[in-house]
């Protein structure tokens, strides 16, 4: 049972991982991108769009990427370039993203809510032989789409990128003090645009892994707060990639739970906000512990 558990729980966390690890670039170059549920969005139409018309995998990806950076381009001009507020844009750019993949779906293939059809093609689970024989650990960590694997070398690439490349010393210089960054020749217009380019990147892939991954079909606004779910395991995860990667899982742990109780008798709607129950109950305690960290060090809040 517990098993079982933490195998969905790794599934249904890994969308969230890859999104948080896109937005982790975006907060060290302090660049509030609540646009990461759109680019997420974008990426799971546009591959299921592609995977339709051409019935590879391949070509869906980079359709995704391809859908999630124009969403990024946008983004960075009216955030960046002509300096709006990170929220106010962010926000545009989610909505734009639900109102577009809506619009699409009932002009293009008259559907409105769901998108599915046999010629889509998805990812297909992979089994590694040698975890069979690791008990416990093996049967959580196998038979998932590549994706899930994917998303763990990328947390490993997105640390040693962060905190052991010259690129992300200037992420992380452009992120605490602009001026300074400037002063000593950063281009840092540059290094936030690459960031938000970045989390556009890896929201396609998370946004492939809910529409090709989990399912094999595109449902309007599937993403379902996942973006802002990731924006917290950041915040949570006191902006490290350990922590971010944890507590996306945790919300993924939440998630499994969420659809295990799908199957007792309680009302489905109850259980749906199980997830968010959780996120609320999550902030609230970091807050408070670093409240009393502050405390400690004789820090009051007015």
């Amino acid at each position: 049972m517990l098993e079982a558990i933490l195998h969905t729980s790794l599934r249904m966390a890994t969308p969230i991982v890859l999104a948080a690890l896109g937005g982790l670039f975006t907060h060290k170059a302090n660049v509030l991108n609540i646009a990461l549920e759109g680019m997420m969005l974008m990426g799971a139409f546009a591959g299921v769009l592609a995977s339709f018309a051409t019935g590879n995998i391949f070509i869906a990806i980079i359709a995704a990427i391809f859908a999630s950076m124009l969403f990024a381009l946008l983004f960075n001009v009216f955030g960046i370039t002509l300096k709006g507020n990170f929220i106010i844009t962010g926000l545009a750019v989610n909505i734009f993203a639900a109102g577009l993949t809506s619009f699409v779906l009932q002009v293009a293939f008259g559907r409105r809510g769901v998108f599915s059809d046999p010629k889509i093609v998805g990812t297909t689970p992979v089994h590694i032989d040698f975890l069979d024989k690791i008990p416990f650990i093996g049967p959580i960590i196998n038979d998932h789409s590549p994706m899930v694997y994917v998303s763990i070398l990328i947390a490993i690439a997105v640390y040693f990128v962060l905190n052991h490349t010259k690129y992300g010393i200037y992420v992380r210089a452009v992120g605490e003090n602009e001026e300074a960054a400037k002063a000593i020749g950063i281009k840092v217009n540059r290094i936030k645009y690459s960031t938000v380019y970045i989390s556009a990147i890896l929201c396609a892939l998370a946004g492939v892994n809910l529409s090709l991954g989990n399912l094999t079909m595109f449902v309007e606004n599937m993403t379902n707060g996942r973006g802002f779910i990731a924006l917290a395991a950041i915040f949570c995860g006191r902006g490290t990639t350990l922590g971010t990667y944890v507590f996306s899982f945790l919300f993924g742990f939440a998630d499994s739970i969420q659809l295990r109780l799908q199957n007792l008798n309680i009302p489905g709607t109850f259980v749906q906000m199980i997830p968010f129950i959780f996120i609320v109950v999550v902030l609230s305690i970091v807050g408070a512990i670093r409240m009393i960290g502050n405390l400690d060090r004789g820090i009051k809040d007015e």
